[in-house]
């Protein structure tokens, strides 16, 4: 028979709730500095309802955009917060243990809040850009069409050596088609560049 000791470790057990929502946030710094961290702090029972989070973790993961680093601030915020009620508890006055330990869990439970907003927040960011970029491509896809068109038809005596010289060549032609369209292409080198991005495909293809 298994019997849990949980229940006589109050304490200990919000305490590894939160550092294991701590370590899920993988920032690169250790629970250990968080703890140093608060108790430096001294959280008091009387002062917890006010106390502050302070620790800074610099976000300069390159997975996380701007969005994720000002969640990811917030996070942190929320776990610092539940450690001090986590830690003053262990003073037992003014307040009771349970009352600082449900406001502990309190900010665990808007962790895990805003951990699940940021993961939909992220999701709908993905299908933006997605839904963004087949739009783009569609709105562009007579620019391309044209441009294979001269590839195919114009080529020199010789062929094309590459995909680099075949936009250039028919870069006057492609440039005055999308003016003429109003097309969302800028004239110039970064257009000879999207010509040769759609051309080396069917360069290597066709010579």
């Amino acid at each position: 028979m298994n019997f849990n000791i949980d229940i006589f470790f109050p304490i200990n057990v919000c305490r590894r709730d939160i550092a294991s929502r701590w370590d899920s946030l993988q920032t690169g710094f250790s629970f250990s500095l968080l703890e140093e961290h608060v108790r430096n702090q001294s959280p008091m029972p009387s002062d917890c309802h006010t106390y502050d989070p302070t620790f800074t973790v610099p976000v300069t993961k390159a997975r996380w955009d701007r969005y994720a680093k000002a969640a990811k601030r917030g996070q942190v915020a929320a776990l610092e917060t539940a450690l001090a009620y986590c830690i003053a508890a262990k003073a037992m006055v003014p307040k009771s243990t349970i009352d600082l330990l449900t406001n502990a869990h309190a900010q665990c439970h808007l962790f895990d809040t805003l951990l699940a907003a940021e993961a939909k927040a992220a999701r709908k960011r993905r299908d933006d850009r997605a839904k963004g970029g087949k739009a783009r491509h569609e709105r562009l896809r007579p620019a391309k069409e044209y441009a294979f068109h001269l590839f195919r038809s114009r080529p020199p005596k010789n062929g094309w050596r590459n995909a680099g010289e075949a936009a250039r060549a028919i870069y006057p032609q492609v440039k005055d088609f999308v003016i003429r369209n109003r097309l969302a292409l800028v004239p110039g080198e970064s257009l000879i560049r999207t010509i040769c991005g759609w051309l080396r495909a069917a360069f290597y293809t066709t010579v």
